[in-house]
């Protein structure tokens, strides 16, 4: 494989910064049909731009814009020969001086692509337009030595048809999801 990337980030203000990056990758992938080894070419392009903003020291703002483009080779696609994604996560984070903060993140979601279906089937067609709703209350702990959070995803536990394109690292959760973690920062 091969990948080509590039990055922008830039300060604005003291409280407002932005960036955007791209990458693709082009890959040649084997795969075995009728007993003999073959290849396919994959492309998958990446672009995301975002603008964080810090109107005070309690407060903070986001919006990024995230597209995903996947095409590959009809002879093997692993069950998707193409796939556009396009996420809007907006987020509002509330900071206390006694170390709380809560968290919002609602994310736009579009996806639509082909899809293959059982062997000897016609591919489909097919799309989603949904909103998820992330949320969370974080604990700093003194000293900084870390954070207790307690949050949930999918918050209103909304329905969707969505293809993870990495399926070791899921985006979102298809179901509601309530968390708890502890993250201990040692001096």
């Amino acid at each position: 494989y091969w990948t080509y990337g590039g990055a922008i980030d830039q300060k604005f203000t003291s409280s407002l910064l932005g960036g955007t990056e791209v990458t693709r990758r082009n890959l040649t992938v084997p795969f075995i049909g009728s007993g003999v080894q073959h290849e396919a070419d994959w492309t998958e392009q990446l672009a995301r731009t975002y603008l964080f903003w810090t109107p005070s020291p309690l407060l903070a703002i986001r919006a990024e814009y995230q597209y995903e483009r996947l095409r590959r080779g009809d002879q093997f696609s692993n069950g998707v020969p193409r796939l556009d994604t396009h996420r809007v996560p907006l987020g509002l984070t509330f900071f206390h001086p006694s170390g709380f903060s809560t968290m919002l993140t609602a994310t736009y979601f579009h996806q639509e692509g082909k899809f293959d279906q059982v062997t000897g089937a016609p591919s489909r067609s097919g799309s989603d337009d949904f909103w998820t709703v992330d949320a969370g209350i974080r604990y700093r702990l003194p000293d900084r030595y870390g954070f207790i959070t307690i949050g949930a995803t999918n918050l209103f536990d909304q329905k969707f048809k969505f293809f993870e394109s990495d399926r070791n690292n899921p985006t979102i959760q298809p179901k509601r999801t309530v968390f708890g973690s502890i993250t201990l920062a040692l001096p």
